[in-house]
């Protein structure tokens, strides 16, 4: 072509610039693509922070865990829980939801079932295995608020 002076890529170079580009290897272009870009590494890394920490409250939150976790299946199970939740609140880990449900005390199983039921109606729970035992057992109880929790869960 006349008066053509630049030099024409390879279709090796073009290959490589749009996998490059499918991979997402350019550099975010202009001040609000960079503060984004920075803001998801940060809100990451708070989420992986949390997975490794087991309830997102550092030592103390893990020690409580622990605790709950030890004394479950013994007389000692609801003043656990009752630690735990005073200083941390509601767990966010399912399994240790489960162990809330088995204590006796229905202001640790009320909270417990309803977060249960917003995780599930949010699409983050999908009731199955232990869980729905522990729930038939729960929707014969005599309270009427878990057994109604207990059978929407089960829905």
């Amino acid at each position: 072509m006349a008066g053509d002076d630049r030099e024409k890529l390879t279709y090796a170079e073009r290959d490589r610039l749009r996998q490059e580009r499918a991979k997402g290897y350019e550099q975010p272009r202009g001040r609000g693509a960079q503060q984004r870009q920075t803001q998801a590494r940060d809100s990451a890394l708070q989420q992986a922070e949390s997975i490794f920490s087991a309830e997102g409250k550092g030592e103390r939150g893990d020690e409580l865990a622990k605790a709950v976790r030890a004394a479950h299946g013994s007389a000692e199970l609801p003043e656990a829980c009752h630690a735990f939740m005073n200083e941390i609140g509601l767990p966010k880990s399912v399994d240790l939801l489960q162990i809330f449900i088995d204590t006796s005390d229905a202001t640790l199983i009320v909270p417990a079932l309803e977060e249960l039921l917003a995780r599930k109606e949010a699409g983050e729970l999908e009731v199955s295995g232990g869980l729905r035992s522990q729930l038939r057992i729960l929707a014969a109880d005599p309270d009427d608020d878990i057994a109604g929790l207990s059978e929407d869960l089960l829905a």
